[in-house]
């Protein structure tokens, strides 16, 4: 029994799951101007990781087949036969399911029909219709990570507005030049698998031309809220500094870095995304915030 509970654990991918908590509740917190509830952002961010890891289960048990063909997959848990298919599909549909009747209760119904409608956009748009099929999966099946800012912010206000519209935005764009980013380090396992990832089917340079194009696209955005009165100097200051960080990061791409310097890369979109919704969330509290 410790084991399967070990397994499941890591076909949750905390990792991944702790990124989109973080966004979830820097939404919630930039919705109530930087006093949430306590209550409700607990509920944001206990729900919206039971939500996500259940998703990320689910996807794990309908992807066994290709996760066995890529050497970074190919140990996970329903790939190598330690738990099956079918039975990581029940229990990713039962923790989604959880999530969305807990937050739907304590919160309120927006909340928890953006958290259904998130993993919806994951498993049946990216996993089962588009990562196989399209180079652009990532592009428009990444909108389900977008979702979490959208959902703490709804369930703050209890609907859908400009700022988590934003957000919504700014994390959708930000997907497709993290994942390509990744997949110049992984475009061998994705050709094997299949799998149409931009690195994997376009040239180093024309992938990462694309990657700097959306980076440039976000540091565009970054001003956005303060042209609209949802933000302030703070956060485009300091999301421009890290995008420029980020595309300096992403130059070398362009001439077919070797996989240290993509991961590198890589690694540091995550530390961007966090970075950005943390300034994001607390430039309300700063005291020359207006």
């Amino acid at each position: 029994m410790p084991n399967l509970a070990r397994h499941f654990f890591s076909l949750a991918k905390p990792r991944i799951v702790l990124l989109l908590v973080v966004t979830a509740a820097a939404g919630a917190w930039k919705a109530a101007a930087g006093s949430p509830e306590p209550a409700v952002l607990l509920a944001v961010v206990l729900a919206g990781a039971v939500a996500a890891a259940g998703a990320n289960v689910i996807n794990q048990g309908l992807e066994a087949d290709i996760d066995a063909r890529m050497r970074r997959t190919r140990e996970r848990a329903v790939a190598s036969r330690r738990v099956g298919p079918t039975a990581a599909v029940i229990a990713g549909v039962v923790l989604v399911a959880i999530a969305v009747v807990a937050l739907a209760i304590t919160t309120n119904l927006l909340a928890g029909l953006l958290t259904l409608a998130a993993a919806a956009v994951y498993v049946l748009v990216y996993t089962v219709l588009l990562k196989r099929r399209s180079w652009n999966n990532i592009v428009i099946g990444g909108a389900a990570g977008a979702f979490p800012p959208l959902i703490g912010a709804a369930a703050v206000s209890g609907h859908i507005d400009a700022v988590g519209l934003y957000m919504f935005a700014f994390v959708f764009f930000w997907t497709p030049p993290h994942f390509w980013t990744l997949s110049l380090v992984l475009r061998d396992d994705y050709a094997a698998a299949k799998i149409p990832m931009l690195g994997a089917v376009a040239s180093p340079r024309d992938t990462a031309v694309q990657i700097m194009l959306y980076i440039l696209l976000l540091t565009a955005l970054a001003w956005l809220p303060l042209a609209a009165g949802y933000g302030g100097l703070a956060f485009a200051l300091a999301a421009t500094l890290l995008g420029a960080y980020w595309l300096r990061a992403s130059w070398p791409l362009r001439h077919g870095a070797g996989a240290k310097q993509a991961l590198s890369a890589y690694k540091f979109s995550l530390v961007y995304l966090a970075l950005v919704f943390l300034v994001l969330a607390v430039e309300p509290m700063l005291p020359w915030y207006a």
